[in-house]
C-alpha cells in the first residue's frame, strides 16, 4: 500500500513539473500575445561616469563640468536626472548628452519586462518641467507637456505612458 501511494505521489509530482511551466507559458501568451517576455535594453557608447551635478552642468568623473545644451540650468534635485545619469552619459556627435532611463511597463498585459531607453537629458528635463529651455517652447510643446505635469520617475522608472508622450513630443521637435 505504501509503495502504491509513493508511486502515485511521484506520478503527480512529475505531471505537475511538466504542466505548471506549460500553464505559465500559456497564461503569459494569453495575457500578452507573446510566448516569452520582451527585453528592450539600449546601451551607451563609451559611457562617461557622472559624480554629481550642479545647476551649471554634470560633474564628470574626470573632473570636467559638462553643461547640457539648450538648458539654462539644471535642477538642484531631480529623480529623473539621477536615474538618467547613474549608468554614465554619452556625448553624441552633435554634442547632445544622452543617458539611460528605466521605463516602467506597469500593465500585466504588456509583454515588455525590461525596458531601458536612451534619452536626451536636456529634452527629458525640459519635458518633465525640471529645466528651463534656452529657446521658448512652441504652443503645442507647452500643451503636450502640460498634459503630464507630473511626469516624474517612480522607484521602477519612468511610467511608459509618460515616456511615450515624451517620445512623441520629442519626435515633433522643429515643427
Amino acid at each position: 500500500m505504501m509503495r502504491l501511494t509513493l508511486s502515485y505521489l511521484l506520478r503527480v509530482l512529475l505531471v505537475a513539473a511538466v504542466v505548471l511551466p506549460v500553464a505559465g507559458l500559456l497564461n503569459f501568451r494569453g495575457l500578452t500575445g507573446h510566448w516569452i517576455p520582451i527585453r528592450e535594453v539600449e546601451s551607451l557608447s563609451n559611457p562617461i561616469p557622472v559624480k554629481a551635478w550642479t545647476t551649471g552642468g554634470l560633474q564628470l568623473d574626470d573632473g570636467r563640468l559638462l553643461p547640457l545644451p539648450d538648458v539654462m540650468a539644471l535642477p538642484e534635485k531631480s529623480a529623473a536626472l539621477s536615474e538618467a545619469t547613474q549608468r554614465g552619459v554619452e556625448i553624441s556627435q552633435d554634442g547632445r548628452v544622452l543617458g539611460l532611463v528605466r521605463v516602467h511597463h506597469w500593465c500585466g498585459n504588456d509583454p515588455v519586462r525590461e525596458h531601458v531607453a536612451k534619452v536626451d537629458l536636456a529634452d527629458m528635463l525640459i519635458f518633465v518641467g525640471e529645466a528651463t529651455p534656452v529657446k521658448p517652447l512652441s504652443d503645442w510643446q507647452k500643451e503636450l507637456r502640460a498634459v503630464n505635469p507630473s511626469s516624474r520617475f517612480g522607484k521602477y522608472g519612468w511610467n511608459i505612458s509618460q515616456y511615450c508622450t515624451f517620445h512623441s513630443w520629442r519626435s515633433r521637435d522643429g515643427e
